[in-house]
């Protein structure tokens, strides 16, 4: 019995090992989902181009994320951003470094990023952000580093010389995404389009291309304090992202609560009553906290899977920080801000008055 077990056992390790190879060798051949972060508003450039320079001096950030951590060598993400306003031009600009590492380094991709984004006041206190960005993609797959069941003895170890792939693939590209947003002291909403240049990247005869990804995104903040002398602003922010990508499409909806120094999170990932493959679309929970120390934010997530999955995959672990520099050494000209969770101004006052322009 105890040796059936443990054959058992070994059966599906192989079998997870197997099933990861084939994933990330179908995601580089075929047409794959971009990466999702559960604190999207953590890495507000990788969400949209829009959120580029939308604070009060010099931001910098840095995103980790483990998915599945309960699959072993499955998916490990990595993002490292910093952007500037420049007020005199009106203007936002950014960097975006980001790495997706997937089945440990069978398939690789990694972007650079340069961003852009220009601030309009088209009414009091409501200001319009168009933004862009070009990105530089490459996408590395190393069949020499996976092991298939046929490469494996009937004690699971690797049989030498026997190794089923022996290829490794290269793909290079230049791709742009554009965006849009509309936002004031107490609302924000956006539009997103990604993927903009259409290039092949197949490992065969068949052309395939990372497909066309839509976002829309918004959401409205309640302060039920006020900032004051002595007292700290409180609120709870409502919030949403839909995204589309060719027949995948999914909705990450929640509530941030900010009491300071700590922000609590509660988001649900999926459509209910919805499905995708004939798979229901339930994805997940998401709890998240956050908290302030000076210009340091520090925040921690972890994804509860409600699918089939949630017995081996673990969730997710997500882990965010954000520095921000020279926010108070200038007086700026006010111009609104995103109602997140950071502290912000009920929009009167003088016009030199300044305003968060902080994220979640």
């Amino acid at each position: 019995m105890l040796k059936m077990k443990y054959t058992f056992k070994k059966v599906i390790r192989q079998l997870r090992k197997s099933i990861l190879v084939l994933l990330c060798f179908y995601s580089y051949s075929s047409n794959a989902q971009d990466v999702s972060f559960s604190q999207m508003y953590a890495t507000p450039m990788y969400l949209s181009p829009s959120f580029t320079g939308l604070t009060q001096g010099t931001r910098m950030s840095l995103t980790y994320r483990d998915q599945w951590p309960g699959i072993p060598n499955t998916y490990r993400s990595y993002a490292l951003a910093a952007d500037h306003f420049f007020d005199e031009y009106s203007s936002g600009v950014g960097i975006l470094v980001m790495r997706d590492d997937s089945g440990n380094g069978l398939l690789v991709r990694q972007d650079i990023s340069a961003l852009y984004a220009y601030e309009i006041e088209i009414a009091r206190d409501i200001f319009v952000r168009p933004g862009i960005e070009f990105i530089y993609k490459e996408r590395n797959l190393d069949l020499m580093r996976a092991i298939f069941p046929s490469d494996q003895g009937n004690n699971g170890t690797v049989i030498p010389g026997s190794s089923t792939g022996n290829q490794q693939f290269n793909h290079k590209q230049f791709d742009a995404a554009a965006s849009a947003m509309i936002y004031n002291n107490d609302f924000w909403f956006g539009l997103a389009l990604h993927n903009l240049v259409k290039s092949n990247q197949g490992t065969t005869d068949i052309e395939t291309y990372n497909p066309f990804k839509t976002s829309v995104y918004g959401g409205y903040k309640y302060r039920y304090r006020d900032k004051m002398r002595r007292n700290d602003e409180q609120s709870i922010s409502l919030a949403f992202n839909y995204r589309m990508q060719q027949d995948f499409n999914q909705l990450d909806i929640g509530t941030y609560w900010y009491i300071n120094p700590m922000e609590i999170g509660l988001w649900y990932r999926g459509i209910p009553f919805a499905s995708n493959g004939g798979l229901i679309n339930n994805d997940g929970l998401i709890f998240i906290l956050g908290i302030n120390v000076g210009p340091a934010r520090f925040a921690y997530s972890y994804d509860w899977t409600l699918s089939d999955l949630s017995g081996y995959s673990n969730g997710a672990n997500e882990l965010t920080l954000i520095y921000r520099f020279n926010q108070g050494s200038k007086r700026r000209k006010a111009r609104g801000a995103v109602p997140c969770s950071a502290p912000g101004i009920d929009g009167t006052g003088s016009k030199y008055r300044r305003r968060s322009r902080s994220f979640f």
